[in-house]
């Protein structure tokens, strides 16, 4: 976290993470995680994967709907 030039490598490997089918978050770190990087606030896929690793989701494969969900009301 030390590193700002890190953060979105960070980012881009959590949310390949969540989309792989072998991915598995952990449902405290992760989030934590999440909010300790400095992104630009228009980050694509950033409020979608906040949502989900907010309500504790491990991985896209195990609850596909949950991301469809967030994507559609990140677009309201």
């Amino acid at each position: 976290m030390r590193l700002p030039s890190l953060h979105v490598p960070l980012f881009k490997g959590l949310l390949a993470g969540y989309h792989d089918v072998y991915g598995d978050r952990e449902p405290t770190a992760a989030p934590a995680v999440l909010a300790r990087l400095q992104l630009p606030a228009d980050t694509p896929h950033l409020p979608e994967l906040r949502s989900v690793l907010a309500e504790g989701r491990r991985n896209h494969y195990l609850s596909p709907q949950t991301w469809h969900d967030a994507v559609r009301a990140s677009t309201d």
